[in-house]
């Protein structure tokens, strides 16, 4: 029955096993159900939810080790100061990043505290989420103005509103804190730090944005003083920009309750550690038990009570049973993805692992497996980021060499090798081929071509119609 209920239990996402748990907990006065909690819990409380699972309590002892402070858990004080600090990784270290925190953090790197370090903060606060200020000087001034009640602690114009600006534009991403899509497009082409013969050329066609619709290529290229090669050269260097700088900040959907934490320790080996905010509690209330056994009168209701209580532990057992099942099988994916982990979830890191590598090193069966990582997320706490947990699972392109290479790994290199190509003339399907065994990436034509579709890369055909057009 409790392999049933832990089957049960293990494909849920979190809100669905919120409500799976609340279900049973209502039908059987024996359970003690609670919503997840909104603010950060005790290691007191963290390692008695745990109990039953040894690794958990282990991850819990080593977080008291790698974090600086913790000290002898026995002093009081310094038990209070591991479990604020506790509490402040998980709270602060673990949330999505936005695009006002990056770029506040940035600000306050570079400039010195005082009134111009928070008008350039005011200004990054008044992009929108693709990046853009869509506010006039006017305006922002009038909002600096009223931030500081009316009187603010320096004589500002609009002259400063302007300077501040600029100071956000100098910001990564490249291209924040433009009014339009033209100065978007000439910050990140005065930031490009390649060797651009043609810069000029791409300027003066960022201030004519507008005609590019509007006139014949021709009289375009007249009055830009160039000739139709040179501008098609242009227009497809443009297409390589980033309209958006601001939407690589946009939140993850719809992974919104990622239950793992990915944790580096002193060592530099990742940790994977639940977030036990994000649980709900589940267990058995044994006062209940003993009160209702206590009042059992006959034969019946002894028996009634027992088998109440006995379901209701099998129901326990089984939900810490699938949370300690899912932090290993995100511990033996961190082992061999920690190179995917370095670097924030680049698919290119990659290594391949297949489920069944994974079911083998944990001792459960590949069906386990799967069912885990389905619609589970994976917080990394060093860049904040939301990792779906089945990322970590790749092919192995093909055998052979020092190391196989995974699929990702290989349309990673697929990708760099066309925004590479010269534009007017795009590699073949086979050129690509030939190009990525040269890499140590053996594949045919026709998985280039499968690889190419999926990422969404015209054909060499279109590609070339498009730099001509």
């Amino acid at each position: 029955m409790q392999a049933r209920q832990r089957l049960r239990l293990l494909p849920l996402a979190l809100p669905e096993l919120c409500a799976e748990l609340r279900r049973q907990a209502e039908q059987n006065p024996f359970l003690e159900y609670a919503e997840p909690l909104d603010g950060a819990v005790s290691l007191d409380a963290a390692a008695e939810r745990a109990a039953s699972a040894e690794d958990e309590a282990e991850d819990l002892d080593y977080l008291n080790a790698s974090l600086e402070g913790f000290g002898d858990q026995a002093d009081p004080a310094v038990q209070a100061e591991a479990e604020r600090r506790h509490d402040w990784l998980l709270e602060t270290q673990t949330v999505p990043e936005t695009l006002y925190r990056h770029l506040a953090r940035q600000v306050r790197e570079q400039m010195p505290e005082g009134p111009r370090r928070d008008l350039t903060l005011l200004v990054c606060d008044a992009l929108d989420a693709d990046g853009y200020l869509r506010e006039g000087v006017h305006d922002l001034l009038a909002d600096w103005w009223q931030a500081n009640g009316g009187r603010p602690p320096a004589d500002f114009a609009e002259a400063d509103v302007e300077e501040a600006i600029r100071a956000v534009q100098t910001l990564d991403p490249v291209g924040v804190g433009a009014r339009s899509l033209a100065e978007c497009l000439a910050l990140q082409t005065r930031a490009d730090p390649r060797t651009l013969p043609e810069r000029g050329l791409y300027l003066r066609l960022c201030d004519r944005l507008g005609s590019v619709l509007t006139e014949s290529r021709e009289g375009l290229a007249r009055s830009l003083r160039c000739t139709p090669e040179e501008l098609s050269r242009a227009l497809a260097y443009l297409r390589t920009l980033n309209p958006f700088p601001g939407r690589a900040f946009a939140p993850a959907e719809p992974l919104e309750s990622p239950e793992i934490v990915a944790l580096r320790g002193p060592d530099g080996r990742w940790r994977a550690v639940c977030d036990e905010r994000r649980f709900p509690l589940f267990r058995v209330d044994e006062g209940a038990v003993e009160a209702a056994r206590a009042a059992a009168r006959t034969h019946d209701e002894r028996a009634c009570v027992t088998a109440l209580a006995e379901q209701a532990r099998l129901g326990a057992e089984a939900y810490q049973e699938r949370n300690d099942t899912l932090r290993r099988v995100a511990q033996a994916a961190f082992d061999r993805q920690g190179a995917f982990l370095d670097s924030g979830g680049d698919p290119a890191a990659l290594k391949p692992l297949l489920q069944k590598e994974v079911a083998e090193a944990v001792g459960y069966d590949k069906s386990i497996v799967s069912r885990v990582v389905r619609d589970k997320a994976v917080r990394v706490a060093t860049s904040r980021k939301l990792l779906p947990l089945a990322d970590f699972f790749t092919h192995a392109l093909a055998a052979g060499g020092e190391e196989a290479v995974s699929d990702q790994q290989a349309k990673g290199a697929l990708r760099a090798l066309v925004e590479a190509e010269d534009p007017a003339r795009p590699l073949s399907d086979q050129a690509l081929a030939e190009a990525l065994s040269a890499r140590g990436i053996p594949v045919a034509r026709r998985t280039v071509a499968k690889y190419r579709e999926q990422l969404g890369i015209a054909s060499t055909r279109e590609r070339r119609r498009a730099a001509t057009t």
